[in-house]
């Protein structure tokens, strides 16, 4: 079952209720130093605490421009850390040195805020909710 939380021109949010997982996709034409990326942030994270989202695939596209920025990185900082995400896959764009970035920033934001969230880099859809399924068998119950 799905269920659309957003789908307009500059994010797609769809949550999957029977396997927990929430997948989010931004506009290749969004810039993450605009104000309505900003917004889609707040959107995001204010989804994920209503839907008690532990799983997270993030499909960032291409990014039209930008880089991510002290802003940027503080609304995660601001935000992650009440949320009951536990998995986070980045699915691999064309722009490795993005991914890159991005896997960076929410190691950072783990490593330094002790956040029991795991992140990985994956190729697809399928990959990460195998990596899901595996988190998910080791973890103590």
């Amino acid at each position: 079952m799905f269920m659309a939380e957003r789908d307009d021109k500059m994010m797609t949010m769809v949550y999957e209720e029977n396997t927990g997982i929430m997948s989010v996709k931004w506009s290749d034409e969004l810039s993450v130093e605009s104000g309505q990326f900003q917004e889609t942030m707040v959107s995001l994270f204010s989804t994920i605490v209503e839907k008690n989202v532990s799983n997270l695939i993030v499909d960032s596209g291409t990014p039209a421009g930008g880089v991510l920025t002290e802003e940027v990185i503080s609304r995660f900082i601001q935000h992650i850390p009440n949320t009951p995400l536990r998995n986070i896959a980045i699915l691999e764009s064309t722009d490795y040195l993005w991914d890159y970035n991005l896997l960076q920033v929410i190691k950072l934001l783990i490593s330094n805020y002790d956040l029991p969230i795991a992140v990985e880099l994956m190729k697809g859809s399928a990959a990460a909710a195998k990596w899901f399924a595996s988190m998910a068998a080791n973890q103590p119950h």
